[in-house]
């Protein structure tokens, strides 16, 4: 049994001071059925959720082009586009301008902007360089109307002890791009990983306190894939977050795939009622792989062509849609 299946049963979690805990009708028979997730009594938002799906840059199924791509999202009813930076920030630097000139009189929005970072370097040198790295990024970004660019505070192996690394980020390299992504107009954007990937930020609630700290040029975000690993539920980590809940990547649970791919395993019900319940509006990006069709004589997997994959995502957002009117 693993960590989610033993306490789906019969969760009780301290959301911002509200525990989320069945009330039981006079008499003692309990209202909601069991292994139901009761709703904390929390002040309704000031505008309705919405769901706005999104794709990220690569994943649209159409040639390299930024109208071609821009197109096919608009007409396959998404709301928004996540860019890379490239593992330089090259993207954003040398493409970023001109996508922004293509997105102008679209009803699309731009997310965020996803690519490498690390500042837990022993090396101060290293981690200035990093910062330098993305103040240009963030300004191009807030030309551009990116709703943030993705940071990852730590990798697998931080130089540094975890106090020291988390000290540093809110006081001195994350402050100091929060700072300029508040200048810029944009914020930066952090993001949770899994333990296999960082022991430093692996859970919302984390990001979302180091956001607060950081102030108004951070915010923070939640990956379905990467909760199913780190969280107890996806409904208390959302609601955590709060206001500074700025952006949503989903994939499937099982084998991190399109969502759909694994089945009845991709339920994201219990999350997209906590993004109901916070009036979220930023995007639900797709950050996955695809399902290989099998292999060829070389032995390399054969993945689906443009039709198909157009085909898959079409599946995907109808079972994404059926999901959150079910929320």
């Amino acid at each position: 049994m693993n960590r989610r299946d033993f306490i789906a049963g019969g969760l009780a979690a301290s959301v911002a001071g509200t525990v989320l805990a069945a009330d039981c009708c006079a008499g003692g028979s309990c209202c909601a059925p069991a292994g139901a997730l009761a709703k904390p009594n929390i002040k309704p938002p000031k505008r309705p959720a919405q769901l706005n799906l999104c794709l990220q840059w690569g994943a649209i199924p159409v040639a390299d082009d930024f109208n071609a791509k821009l197109d096919y999202l608009e007409q396959n009813g998404y709301a928004a586009v996540e860019i890379p930076t490239g593992k330089t920030g090259e993207w954003v630097l040398e493409k970023g301008l001109d996508f922004g000139k293509a997105m102008n009189g679209r009803k699309l929005f731009c997310a965020t902007a996803c690519g490498p970072s690390r500042f837990d370097y022993a090396d101060k040198a290293k981690n200035d360089a990093e910062v330098a790295k993305f103040l240009p990024v963030l300004e191009i970004l807030g030309q551009i109307k990116s709703v943030g660019l993705i940071i990852c505070p730590a990798r697998s192996k931080p130089e540094v002890g975890l106090t020291e690394l988390r000290e540093d980020f809110v006081t001195n390299t994350g402050r100091r791009l929060a700072e300029k992504a508040a200048a810029c107009g944009t914020k930066i954007v952090l993001e949770p990983l899994q333990r296999k990937e960082t022991p430093f930020l692996r859970q919302v609630a984390d990001g979302a306190k180091m956001a607060q700290e950081l102030g108004v040029g951070a915010s923070v975000m939640g990956d379905f894939w990467h909760m199913s690993k780190e969280e107890p539920n996806f409904f208390g980590p959302f609601l955590s977050a709060g206001d500074l809940l700025t952006h949503v990547h989903i994939a499937s649970l099982g084998n991190r795939k399109i969502p759909g791919s694994d089945g009845a395993l991709d339920n994201y019900v219990e999350g997209f009622t906590a993004l109901k319940m916070l009036g979220y509006r930023g995007a639900v990006s797709m950050e996955a792989g695809w399902v290989a069709k099998g292999k060829d004589a070389k032995g390399k997997p054969i993945f689906p062509d443009n039709v198909e994959k157009h085909q898959i995502l079409t599946r995907m957002c109808a079972m994404l849609r059926e999901q959150w009117a079910m929320a």
